[in-house]
C-alpha cells in the first residue's frame, strides 16, 4: 500500500460510518496482509525489520482508529490482553492489545485460540517494551524514512516489540500453516519515554 492508497483510506475517515463495506474491505486487506507477512520465514534483516514496524504502527494504529469509528463485523478477539510496561524514563503505562487467530483457507484453528484465550499474559508488556529497546528504530538508520519522526519511530519501536513478544509467544505449531495467521487491534499509544 503505497501514501496515495493510505490516505485514500484515511481520508475523510468520517465516511466509515457511512460505508461498513469500505472499512471490512480494509480491514480484510490490512488483515490479509498481515497473514502473508506471518507466513514468511523469519528473518532477522533489520530493514525488513523497520519496515515491519511502521507498516505495523500504521496497521494497528489504522485498525483502531476504524474500530473507534466502526466496529467491524467480521473481527472478533479471541484474547483481550493487559499490556502494562513501564518506559525507561518511570511512566507506567496500561492499555490492551486485541488478538485474534485467523483462517483463510479453512484450517482448524479452535486450538490456538484456545490457547491464546486461556494464557496468562501476565508481564508481556514489559518483555515487548524491553524487546523494543533492544532494537530500537532511530531517524538515519538504513531504510528508515527520513520524513518520519523520531516520535514516530518511537512508537514504532515500542509497538514492534510489543506485537512480536505477543506472537513469539504462540507456539509455532499452533500457528503453522499457510491460510493461519493473526489480527489485532490495540488501544496502546505505544509510549516510548
Amino acid at each position: 500500500m503505497d501514501d496515495t492508497q493510505l490516505d485514500r483510506l484515511l481520508i475523510p475517515h468520517d465516511k466509515w460510518t457511512e460505508s461498513p463495506e469500505l472499512l471490512d474491505a480494509m480491514l480484510e486487506r490490512v488483515a490479509r496482509n498481515a497473514a502473508e507477512q506471518h507466513a514468511r520465514p523469519f528473518r532477522r534483516r533489520r530493514g525488513a525489520r523497520i519496515a515491519a514496524a511502521v507498516g505495523a504502527l500504521l496497521g494497528v494504529g489504522v485498525l483502531a482508529t476504524a474500530a473507534a469509528v466502526y466496529v467491524a463485523p467480521n473481527f472478533t478477539p479471541d484474547a483481550v490482553i493487559p499490556i502494562s510496561y513501564v518506559t525507561d524514563e518511570g511512566n507506567a503505562v496500561e492499555c490492551t492489545y486485541s488478538l485474534a487467530i485467523t483462517s483463510w483457507d479453512g484450517t482448524n484453528v479452535t486450538e490456538a485460540k484456545a490457547w491464546i484465550a486461556s494464557r496468562d499474559w501476565t508481564g508481556i508488556g514489559q518483555r515487548g517494551y524491553d524487546l523494543g529497546e533492544q532494537n530500537p528504530i532511530s531517524i538515519g538508520d538504513a531504510d528508515v524514512d527520513p520524513e518520519l519522526s523520531q516520535k514516530d519511530l518511537d512508537r514504532a519501536t515500542v509497538s514492534t516489540g510489543i506485537v512480536t513478544a505477543v506472537v513469539e509467544e504462540i507456539p509455532g505449531e499452533l500457528l503453522d500453516g499457510v491460510g493461519i495467521g493473526t489480527a489485532g487491534t490495540s488501544t496502546c499509544t505505544w509510549v516510548r519515554h
